[in-house]
């Protein structure tokens, strides 16, 4: 991008508030140094870091970025093979360990980010080296004794030798005879040496070397003899330390060299991790959003603001041009918002192609540039003897010879400096130049010459900046198909210009003129109230779409809750059949039992109707069926037909509704279901069947009759049952088979005794050696219908039979 256009336009304020939203040091230069792009994918690329990084701090906060280090120029030292330090060791494990929290962070929400989880797998993670740094380098920055064993040994014995050094001193210090010698009695260290302060008198007695004294001369600090070997041992032992510290650091160094290109490339990574998330926190103290982007030179910028001026006070503009319109002409009173208009768009396209989102609101779309040039404010350059009108055309012709077909021209006053007949003259030649160029232009001038040289082309759309008549104050609104007028004489009078004075002027300037002034005034104003209505008309839809939204999120809740609804009532109507249905089998198991006892068997046949009409009537269907030999496949139905439903077991239902596309709405009982015409019946009642009961079969549409062999309970399928309870017998008799053969009969029969409702039977395996008896017991204790067993009574058969209780 251009550097003169960087310059004016002021984005280097905007990397200044970027990099200090940044966490550490690697986001902060990365901040600096973004600059706008020419290029298409990598300006989506950027504004899709910008998004996730967002989505990611409006639903989980901020990234976890802490312990993030700037650790590249250790990696420059390393690579020259100059030892680090411990502290550099310790921010180099910080930032390589907040880097692995990183990614896992990142890998978690992948689904909400997944451009930035993608490129957090390229951080890598080094254990060894982290494991390595961790024994060697202490929290405060100290080599560890676990660094090597012979530190550790150095280390031990200097711990010794200070300590015997630090006895024999203090038996000096607490000595009767050397008391009286001493100016204090403490331990000085002068030269690396431990000393005591002597009194200067007594420096031949007290036996040692003088390493120091005060300034006055009156304290000589002196090493005792007998410390003097072990003080020398010590120096040695302290030497010996540094050098292992170093030979250790060296080691821990080279393998950060080994390393060295695949830990660049981690921290490269951190720091566009770094700056994305400055991004995010840029847009959201903006209040930002991301534009669309297209490449055919369109532009709409709706209540876009300066992002340099406060919030609470800059005015939201819209400007909207492209297609065949490739330039906006903007006039109007100084100080009225021509030149802010013409910075925020320039600033906020250099903030979008560098993919940062913009302070406007959604909808906002804006051209993808391939150059972006600006010419605004005072260029006077007295170094270079350059009027203010010599600096802009020196500019201009810069931009001439640069501009192509996909750039952005922002010229602010052009043509002035100059004599404005020349001026206006030059500006129109400058204008029509760049449109054939084909480059989008946005200009500010007080020419009427230009104005009226826009109405002429179809390629320039006029616009204004907004003057208040009333309060004699520009609105800093831009208002766009309207010229503006420059308001000399409302400003001049509210600047304090005599009024004669500026009665005088008007009456200087021709009455065409004035009649010009007046009919723009009344179009600005229209102009004005044309937009008011289309801001209230834009904001009545997006309410409108609201209010659509959160009317069609409740019918999707309401439609939910219907399913839900269905689906319980289904499942309670399942409960209710099965309850009935055991009901149905004990009462059908007590017609087994009883099968020849007349009047016990119509009192259970009795049970079995009232039982039936309870399950029918408890899923609220009637009882009265329509048979099915008798009816016919509807071709359509209407609301109220009465029909019976197959897949429901003929079920009889009322028809909600006329029939569409091969489908009707049915309700039965208390469930309403959607059921294709396939399975529907219609027809006329037919009169029940007897049964062998004297009465009416309980179980409604769909139940056969029992001539027709039908299994219903109470009808046919009740004397198949009755008839089967008859034919089995009470005891099985199992002597001479095998085990294996013995055991399928067995369960055979247990099967049916059980089916038939008996209560109990015998099992006769006989006496033999036991083998089949054992094996049977067995069996019966597994056996889920067998309440319990025993032996035979000696009279039913003693230890050759079993006695088995079925389980009700």
């Amino acid at each position: 991008m251009d550097e003169h256009t960087l310059r004016v336009l002021e984005y280097e304020k905007i990397t200044t508030m970027l990099a200090e939203r940044a966490a550490c040091a690697l986001g902060q230069q990365r901040a600096r140094e973004l600059m706008p792009t020419a290029s298409h994918s990598l300006v989506a690329e950027r504004q899709q870091e910008t998004a996730e990084a967002r989505t990611l701090i409006g639903a989980f906060g901020q990234m976890p970025l802490g312990g993030i280090h700037d650790i590249r120029p250790s990696l420059v030292k390393a690579g020259v093979e100059q030892p680090l330090t411990p502290h550099e060791f310790l921010d180099l494990a910080s930032t390589l360990t907040s880097g692995a929290r990183l990614k896992n962070w990142l890998q978690r929400h992948a689904e909400k980010a997944p451009l930035l989880a993608d490129r957090a797998k390229g951080i890598e993670e080094f254990p060894q080296l982290l494991s390595d740094i961790e024994m060697t380098i202490g929290r405060s920055g100290d080599v560890l004794d676990s660094a090597s064993s012979t530190l550790a040994a150095v280390r031990s014995r200097l711990r010794t030798v200070a300590s015997r050094i630090t006895e024999r001193l203090n038996q000096i210090l607490t000595s009767n005879t050397y008391r009286p010698m001493l100016q204090e009695a403490m331990i000085v260290l002068r030269d690396d040496r431990r000393c005591i302060p002597v009194r200067a008198e007594h420096r031949r007695e007290f036996k040692g070397i003088v390493h120091d004294q005060s300034a006055s001369g009156a304290t000589l600090f002196m090493e005792p003899l007998v410390v003097v070997e072990l003080n020398n041992e010590l120096r040695q032992l302290e030497v010996k330390e540094r050098q292992e510290i170093e030979r250790i650091l060296a080691k821990l160094t080279g393998g950060v060299t080994r390393l060295g290109e695949r830990i660049h490339s981690t921290t490269e990574i951190l720091a566009g991790m770094d700056l994305a998330n400055a991004k995010a926190r840029l847009a959201d103290d903006m209040d930002a959003t991301a534009p669309a982007f297209n490449r055919n030179g369109f532009v709409r910028l709706r209540q876009a603001r300066h992002p340099l001026i406060d919030r609470e006070v800059v005015v939201p503009t819209d400007l909207m041009f492209g297609g065949t319109i490739k330039a906006v002409l903007i006039t109007g009173p100084n100080t009225g918002g021509k030149t802010v208009s013409l910075k925020t768009l320039g600033l906020l396209t250099l903030m979008a192609q560098a993919g940062l989102q913009i302070p406007a609101d959604t909808g906002s779309e804006l051209a993808h540039f391939d150059q972006v040039f600006a010419d605004i404010g005072d260029e006077q350059s007295i170094a270079q003897s350059l009027s203010t009108f010599s600096a802009h055309v020196t500019n201009i012709v810069r931009i001439l010879r640069s501009a192509g077909m996909r750039a952005l021209v922002l010229l602010d006053e052009i043509g002035a400096g100059t004599d404005p007949a020349e001026g206006a003259a030059l500006a129109k030649a400058i204008l029509g130049y760049l449109l054939q160029q084909n480059a989008r232009v946005i200009a500010t001038t007080h020419y009427g010459e230009l104005k009226e040289f826009a109405y002429t082309r179809n390629d320039i759309d006029n616009a204004a900046v907004e003057f208040d008549p009333e309060t004699l104050r520009p609105t800093y609104r831009l208002l766009q198909g309207v010229p503006g007028s420059s308001n000399a004489f409302h400003i001049a009078r509210r600047l304090g210009m005599p009024n004669p004075v500026v009665d005088e002027a008007m009456r200087n300037l021709g009455h065409a003129e004035i009649e010009t002034g007046v009919v723009m005034q009344r179009l600005e104003e229209s102009k004005r109230i044309a937009d008011d209505e289309r801001r209230r008309a834009e904001r009545l839809s997006g309410e409108l779409e609201e209010l659509k939204k959160r009317y069609e999120a409740r019918l999707r809740d309401l439609e939910i809750l219907r399913r839900e609804a269905k689906e319980r009532a289904a499942e309670e109507a399942r409960v209710l059949i099965r309850r009935n249905t055991e009901k149905m089998e004990n009462i059908i198991g007590e017609l087994r039992r009883v099968g020849k006892e007349g009047r016990k068997t119509q009192s259970a046949r009795k049970k079995m109707k009232e039982t039936s009409e309870d399950l029918l009537g408890g899923i609220g269907i009637e009882n009265d069926p329509l048979p099915i030999e008798e009816a016919d496949v509807p071709q359509s139905l209407r609301r109220g037909d009465r029909v019976r439903v197959l897949s429901l077991g003929g079920a009889e239902g009322e028809v909600l509704q006329d029939s569409a596309d091969g489908e009707a709405v049915v309700r039965v009982g208390m469930m309403r279901v959607t059921v294709p015409l396939t399975a529907l019946r219609v027809g006329k009642a037919a009169p029940p069947a007897p049964n062998n009961g004297g009465g009416r079969t309980a179980i409604r549409s769909g139940s056969p009759s029992p001539q027709a062999g039908g299994r219903g309970p109470g009808g046919g399928g009740g004397n198949l049952a009755l008839a089967k309870a008859q034919n089995v017998a009470t005891e099985v008799n199992l002597i001479g088979g095998r085990v294996e053969s013995a055991l399928p009969r067995l369960d055979k029969y247990l099967d049916d005794a059980f089916a038939a409702g008996l209560e109990s039977a015998r099992i006769v395996h006989g006496k033999g050696t036991g083998a089949l008896r054992q094996a049977i017991w067995q069996y019966l204790k597994g056996d889920s219908r067998v309440a319990s067993f025993a032996m035979a009574h000696e009279g039913e058969g003693g230890a050759g039979a079993t006695v088995v209780k079925f389980k009700e």
